[in-house]
């Protein structure tokens, strides 16, 4: 497949296996490539005439969810800043078919990637490691909030940043056989048990509930990575258990932030006592925590108020401080909602809502789908174990009970429809094995 290969083709193959770099390094970088590669891909479908890239599913629900996006955005106009977003989102989408096409003319998944992704790891695992002992980092970024952070900086998205990213590690790992070496097989299992060290050193409680969500659920469809994915957890946890005594200092607090920090502020406690907390969700819990109530409780105010097409991208911190809105002390107002679901409800309202619900079922579906396909076939198939991954990845960025990141954010909107493009190919190579 890569032989007489065209150069862009090329260029791009190893682009998308760089694309965590490039986040890495910065947003500028990730949407000069994402813009070249969709322009690029688009061409040659369409002077092509690549039907089976246009004429799917699933290009009618993302088309679907950017009308509602659309619509929602331009029906609510602030300014030009608030709708940005929402007029160039089809870009995020045409990234993922992009991706498909890419893979489609060439195959990514060989040794360099294999050593690219183990040199980009142990990069970002030492530096991590050397913020957690000495306090600083290879650039002299210092600890923040007892939290590491790495090259990141002032950043605190470490933790979010390993869990997207390694899940194409593993599938570069099914792909290229590696499996089948088992002398290698421990030597990989410490890398990508590291990087869950990482994560956890990282104190990101949402990162973290991903990262177990991601293997719980590729070990309940997989059978034939069980075994790997145990290997992990016992280095996991070796690591955990071990190399926390040879700290200098006690800056970063990992166990206390994960576990009772995160006790605390879901019964409230250390906070101020106003009204007996009259506030809280029937008067014992918060969700989450102080703050995150009072983000779905003004949510809710504002989505009643525009129910069906919701408020745009940014309408929810455009509104936020109105009067009409505004919870005592200001509470709850930010640029976003901070929860996926809770963000699609108010600003797209239900139409968009429900095209989120439909995708969540659907992913359950597949997940179910593809663990009877394994289980049914007693002999490796890498093809469907890669989409097994896949799957898992999508899922665990799909999650509705927990906080998350600003899903309209151009970074890490990317990096949710990174692994979507992948699966796009995988589904569509199982889909010819059938015909």
């Amino acid at each position: 497949m890569n032989s007489q290969v065209n150069p862009l083709i090329f260029f791009f193959g190893y682009g998308l296996v760089f694309f965590p770099l490039f986040q890495l390094i910065g947003p500028l970088i990730s949407e000069l490539f994402l813009v070249s590669l969709i322009i690029f891909c688009v061409f040659k479908i369409l002077s092509e005439k690549k039907t089976v890239f246009y004429k799917n599913k699933f290009l009618t629900f993302f088309l679907l969810f950017y009308i509602s996006t659309l619509y929602s955005t331009l029906s609510n106009y602030y300014d030009l800043d608030h709708a940005l977003n929402g007029i160039f989102f089809f870009r995020i989408f045409l990234f993922s078919f992009s991706i498909w096409f890419i893979l489609e003319n060439f195959n990514i998944f060989n040794k360099k990637t294999i050593l690219f992704y183990c040199i980009f790891f142990l990069i970002i695992i030492f530096d991590s490691l050397l913020q957690f002992y000495s306090g600083k980092n290879l650039l002299g970024y210092e600890i923040l909030q007892r939290r590491i952070s790495s090259f990141f900086g002032e950043e605190l998205i470490l933790g979010s940043f390993i869990v997207r990213v390694l899940p194409i590690f593993l599938l570069a790992l099914v792909m290229n056989n590696t499996f089948e070496k088992n002398n290698k097989n421990i030597f990989y299992a410490i890398i990508i048990s590291l990087a869950c060290f990482v994560v956890y050193l990282s104190g990101e409680r949402t990162a973290f509930g991903l990262l177990i969500l991601f293997f719980f659920t590729t070990f309940f469809i997989s059978i034939h990575l069980r075994k790997f994915i145990t290997i992990i957890i016992i280095i996991f946890l070796s690591f955990s258990i071990i190399l926390p005594f040879f700290e200098n200092s006690s800056q970063v607090t990992p166990a206390n932030r994960m576990f009772t920090k995160s006790y605390n502020q879901i019964i409230g406690k250390g906070l101020k006592q106003r009204e007996e907390h009259k506030d809280k969700f029937l008067n014992k819990f918060y969700i989450f925590s102080h703050d995150h109530h009072g983000h779905y409780v003004l949510s809710y105010n504002i989505f009643k108020d525009h129910m069906i097409t919701g408020t745009g991208v940014k309408g929810f911190r455009y509104l936020c401080r109105n009067k009409i809105y505004i919870l005592e002390n200001n509470d709850g107002c930010s640029t976003h909602p901070h929860n996926t679901y809770v963000q699609i409800l108010v600003s797209n309202g239900l139409v968009g809502f429900f095209l989120l619900i439909f995708a969540f079922i659907y992913i359950l579906k597949e997940i179910f789908l593809c663990r009877k396909k394994i289980k049914d076939n007693i002999v490796f198939d890498k093809n469907e174990t890669s989409k097994a991954i896949l799957i898992s990845a999508i899922f665990v960025n799909l999650w509705p009970l927990i906080p998350s990141g600003n899903f309209f954010n151009n970074w890490l909107s990317m990096l949710y429809f990174y692994p979507i493009g992948f699966y796009l190919y995988f589904k569509h190579r199982d889909e010819r094995k059938v015909n």
